[in-house]
């Protein structure tokens, strides 16, 4: 081969993979539009979790549990879905061929969750969950100087009554045990709102915004006693729903959360056995601690071994620092 045809072999080599690159940018760029899609709709029906994950613009939403809301969801997610599973994966990178898998994964189980297993119908503790972590996320990250922090807490709180109207109206086949659970929690979440909510903005000297503030929260104490009361009252009489979502469901669970496959009875033996290895290692290590006693006694004597109540914090500090 000459010269000259040296040049254009490696001409045209270089020109395909410009080529090949360039679909590969465009491609992902493509990916990139789907992806800011999917999250921009997660966080529409989700705007605690883009308080969270630092997109603010969500901050004074507070999640709508209606069933418009939840067919809405299903809704969004199924076509969502559709879109994903029809993208191309050729021209993707290979990190970017797993997000798309994961998100393709991620979007089914949360259609068994909304569709199959349906907490909003049978866990009122998550209704408790959805108002207190969308307080406190505003409360505990100072990305925004309090008084602006403190007018998304009031407008957040302001929808908390329709948030619990909502769970009374949801909540049918409640399993006793998340009775027992949501009554558990919301036994300490009064105080979260009376003690916790005021402190984390004792900076605000703007009275008419902090008497604004006192009002809502007021109502919001008011809302979350008188779900207590209708769950003691209307839910604990009729509380005979089941809390196992059954071995066809677990197995869904584990492939669209864990994007685990392996078969439940093969997993029970791996769980197993991993359990009596670790049984073995701590007869082995508590016998090295005192040979005399056995396992149990040695481990309730290192559960003596902690700070007293008021050094809990500061010890847990010094460790942290260390």
């Amino acid at each position: 081969m000459g010269k000259l045809g040296v040049v254009v072999v490696l001409f045209f080599a270089q020109l395909g993979s410009v080529f090949c690159l360039a679909q590969t940018s465009s491609a992902s760029a493509d990916f990139d539009r789907l992806v800011d899609e999917t999250f921009d709709s997660f966080y529409k029906f989700h705007p605690t979790s883009g308080t969270s994950d630092g997109f603010h613009q969500y901050d004074t939403k507070l999640e709508d549990f209606s069933r418009a809301s939840i067919d809405a969801e299903v809704s969004d997610l199924k076509q969502l879905l559709v879109k994903l599973q029809a993208f191309p994966k050729a021209g993707l990178p290979e990190d970017s061929v797993g997000d798309l898998e994961f998100l393709i994964s991620r979007i089914q189980g949360r259609l068994l969750e909304l569709e199959t297993i349906q907490p909003w119908r049978k866990d009122p503790d998550s209704y408790t969950t959805a108002a207190t972590n969308a307080i406190f996320y505003l409360m505990s990250r100072t990305f925004a100087p309090q008084p602006e922090r403190l007018r998304s807490v009031i407008a957040r709180e302001r929808a908390i009554p329709r948030l619990l109207a909502e769970a009374r109206e949801n909540l049918h086949d409640v399993p006793h045990v998340y009775i027992e659970i949501a009554l558990d929690d919301l036994s300490g979440t009064a105080g979260f709102f009376q003690a916790d909510v005021p402190k984390a903005f004792s900076e605000v000297k703007d009275a008419k915004l902090l008497g604004e503030f006192h009002t809502v929260n007021q109502a919001t104490i008011a809302a979350l006693k008188k779900y207590q009361i209708f769950l003691k009252h209307d839910l604990v009489p009729s509380a005979k729903g089941d809390f196992r979502i059954g071995a066809e469901n677990y197995q869904k669970k584990l492939l669209c959360d864990e994007m685990v496959d392996i078969p439940l009875d093969r997993l029970l033996e791996i769980g197993y056995a991993d359990m009596r290895r670790n049984q073995q290692r701590v007869k082995e290590v508590a016998a090295t601690i005192d040979p005399k006693r056995s396992p149990r006694e040695v481990m309730a004597d290192l559960q003596k071994d902690h700070p007293t109540a008021d050094q809990l914090l500061p010890t847990f500090r010094n460790v942290l620092g260390g």
